[in-house]
């Protein structure tokens, strides 16, 4: 997939890391689509972008708003070329400590907004033979993630729907990357409540996760990590499940006393 003239909409874009991959797929000739719930953020971002592209105000956890909102970025902009399902929220502590409806506002937002920004978009890809499906995962979605249990369980289910769908799609002229960040440098720490302990991965800029985003839709690839080595470490954490476990326990260290 080439990204100059592609109409590519965005979920999530009004900062972090759906900012940088709506600027830099801009810089590379795309027309966005952007969504979000800030306007006056999204008139900055496409700012950013100079003007080339549209934005439209909606909540991924609220259906309508999804199936709306990316309707009438079609509308303006043309079908979907690429569609980057970036939306996401978190929240740190304990389970018995997290309150069911923080629990479930994650599943909505992380899961289901996933689900309902696909279903919006992906049978006009297919009808046309051509597309591509970004899934802004995470790490947590595939090594569950001590004190995030509520976030990794949201993103171990995009993974899955995620995996499940690019077998589905494969054959339909449908390309779908999965991007497992681990901690990245944006909004999204502040918003979790709890900065990043320094014995965690030092956490990446967005702008680095963009650019594996545009390499990975113009290469078709099917899954990447950043840091890369966050590859080799859940290739690890499959294949020696008892050691993975040991190892995370004695990096949180006094955390899970």
């Amino acid at each position: 997939m080439k990204w100059n003239g592609a109409v590519v909409l965005i979920t999530g874009a009004s900062r972090g890391i759906g900012r940088e991959i709506a600027v830099a797929a801009a810089k590379r000739g795309a027309r966005v689509g952007l969504m979000a719930r800030s306007k006056d953020e999204l008139s900055e971002v496409l700012d950013a972008c100079g003007g080339k592209g549209a934005i439209a105000v909606g909540d991924v956890a609220e259906r309508m708003q999804v199936e709306g909102a990316l309707d009438a970025l079609q509308r303006e902009l043309g079908p979907a070329d690429v569609l980057v399902n970036n939306a996401g929220i978190g929240a740190y502590g304990r389970v018995t400590e997290t309150d069911v409806e923080t629990l479930e506002k994650m599943m909505r937002v992380n899961y289901f907004g996933t689900v309902y920004a696909t279903k919006a978009v992906l049978p006009g890809m297919i009808e046309r033979g051509r597309g591509h499906i970004v899934m802004i995962a995470s790490i947590a979605g595939r090594i569950g993630a001590p004190l995030e249990a509520g976030y990794s369980a949201s993103k171990f289910a995009m993974v899955g729907f995620s995996e499940a769908l690019s077998m589905e799609i494969k054959r339909k002229g449908v390309g779908l990357s999965i991007i497992d960040p681990g901690p990245v440098d944006t909004h999204f720490t502040e918003a979790r409540g709890v900065p990043f302990a320094a014995n965690t991965p030092k956490p990446v800029k967005p702008e680095a996760v963009a650019s594996l985003v545009m390499r990975a839709v113009e290469r078709n690839k099917a899954e990447k990590f950043i840091p890369s080595w966050l590859g080799p470490a859940y290739t690890f954490k499959t294949l020696v499940p008892p050691a993975y476990r040991v190892g995370t326990m004695k990096t949180f260290g006094d955390l899970l006393k």
